[in-house]
């Protein structure tokens, strides 16, 4: 195969030449890229609400857990309080009777227990207010197997 080279001279006389000369030269391409920055955590919110990165989403934190037992017809507990977007763990036992822990305006519920068995439910509180919690088995509610959950 045969090559047509021009020589300087000729390549300035057709003006390719003095292109040539005024483009700058490449920078020079370094054989390692530098490492990508490490993404900081999001700080804490002070409030002590969830933490939320740089995209808006929530962070899983770590949920604020209650231990609650269930016997004929009250709770161990009867008031819990949280801060609106607190994730909530309720561990539930019933240690006489037949029941559950149920807080309808979250839809979080456990399942029904005989005495010795154990059950959890949780939650994302995300709404501010007070909310009854309670027993759904018969009339155990009415009977006075309830409670609040307040939500600030």
């Amino acid at each position: 195969m045969m090559q047509n080279k021009k020589s300087d001279s000729a390549l300035r006389e057709e003006g390719i030449g003095e292109v040539m000369e005024s483009m700058p030269e490449p920078p020079p391409v370094s054989p390692i890229d530098p490492p990508a920055p490490t993404p900081t955590p999001p700080p804490a919110d002070p409030d002590g609400g969830p933490i939320k990165d740089d995209m808006g989403d929530v962070d899983v934190a770590p949920a604020k857990v209650f231990n609650i037992t269930g016997k004929n017809f009250s709770f161990s507990q009867t008031e819990i309080k949280v801060k609106n977007g607190d994730r909530v763990l309720i561990n539930f036992e019933s240690t006489d009777g037949f029941h559950d822990w149920v807080v309808d305006e979250f839809k979080a519920n456990t399942e029904r227990v005989n005495p010795g068995t154990k059950t959890s439910v949780e939650f994302i509180a995300d709404k501010t207010g007070t909310f009854e919690y309670y027993c759904s088995v018969s009339i155990h509610r009415a009977a006075g197997m309830k409670g609040k959950l307040i939500v600030e």
